[in-house]
C-alpha cells in the first residue's frame, strides 16, 4: 500500500468515529486520486474498508446499547434489498455517470446539513417513510461505495430518534449491514487486493477509536462545521475532476 495512504486512512477512520457517517464520502476520492485506483473499483474496496471500520466503531462505542429494534429491523432490511440493487445497478452505470452522481451526492449533503436541525423529532414510529428511506439510503451505498451515514443520522433524529448518540448508534450499525451486503456483491467484478483492504481497514479502525475519544470532548457545533468544510472541498475536487 502507498504510504501516502496510511495518513488518509487514519484521518478517514477519525471522521467515522466523531460522526458516524462519511468514510465512504471520502473513501472513494482518496482511493481514486491518490492510489489511482478506478472509480468501480475504487468503490467495492471502499465498501469493504467502511464496513470493517463501521464495525468497529459499533464495538468501541458498545452501540448496541443504544438500540431501537423496529427501527433498526426496518432500516436494516429495506437498506440491504437496497444495496443489493445498487451494487447490480452500479455494474451497468456509465464510470462518469457515475462520479458525477457522487459529486452531486457530496454537495447535496453538505447542503443538507446545514439545513437540517438535529434536534427535530417526533414521538410515533413510521413505518413507510423509515421503509423508504432506509430502501434509498442502501440503494446509494451500493451504487456509489458510501454507507450513508451523513443521509442516516439527520433522518434517523427526524423519523425519533431525539438523542444525537442514539442515532450515530443506529447509523453505525446500518452502515456496517448496508457496506458488507454491498462489498460481498462487488466480489465477483474485480479481484479484491486483499493486503491493501486488510492495512487500510486496521488504520482506519484505529482512527476510528482515536475519533471516538475525540467525539467526547471537542463541541459538536465546531465538529460540525469542520465536516461540511471537508466535504464541500472534497466535491469541489471531484467536481474538477470530472468536468475536466
Amino acid at each position: 500500500m502507498n504510504f501516502i495512504l496510511w495518513p488518509a486512512a487514519l484521518g478517514i477512520g477519525i471522521v467515522l468515529g466523531l460522526f458516524g457517517a462519511g468514510g465512504g464520502l471520502i473513501t472513494v476520492p482518496v482511493l481514486i486520486y491518490l492510489a489511482h485506483i478506478p472509480l468501480k473499483e475504487a468503490i467495492g474496496i471502499s465498501l469493504w474498508v467502511v464496513a470493517i471500520a463501521s464495525l468497529a466503531a459499533v464495538v468501541q462505542q458498545r452501540a448496541w446499547k443504544l438500540l431501537q429494534p423496529r427501527l433498526l429491523f426496518t432500516f436494516g432490511t429495506t437498506g440491504i434489498l437496497g444495496s443489493i440493487a445498487g451494487s447490480l445497478l452500479a455494474h451497468v452505470i456509465a464510470e462518469r455517470a457515475q462520479l458525477g452522481l457522487f459529486t452531486l451526492l457530496i454537495f447535496a449533503v453538505s447542503w443538507w446539513m446545514t439545513k437540517v436541525s438535529l434536534t427535530e423529532q417526533v414521538s410515533v414510529f413510521r413505518f413507510i417513510p423509515a421503509a423508504i428511506t432506509g430502501f434509498v439510503i442502501g440503494l446509494l451505498t451500493g451504487v456509489l461505495g458510501v454507507g450513508g451515514g451523513f443521509l442516516l443520522v439527520p433522518a434517523l433524529i427526524y423519523l425519533g430518534i431525539n438523542d444525537f448518540p442514539t442515532a450515530v448508534a443506529h447509523s453505525l450499525v446500518l452502515i456496517t449491514l448496508n457496506a458488507f451486503t454491498g462489498a460481498i456483491a462487488y466480489l465477483s467484478t474485480f479481484q479484491l487486493p486483499f493486503v491493501m483492504v486488510l492495512l487500510f481497514s486496521l488504520l482506519a479502525t484505529l482512527g476510528t477509536g482515536i475519533g471516538s475519544h475525540l467525539l467526547k470532548r471537542l463541541p459538536n457545533a465546531h465538529l460540525h462545521k469542520a465536516f461540511i468544510a471537508i466535504l464541500l472541498i472534497t466535491g469541489s475536487i471531484m467536481l474538477w475532476r470530472t468536468v475536466s
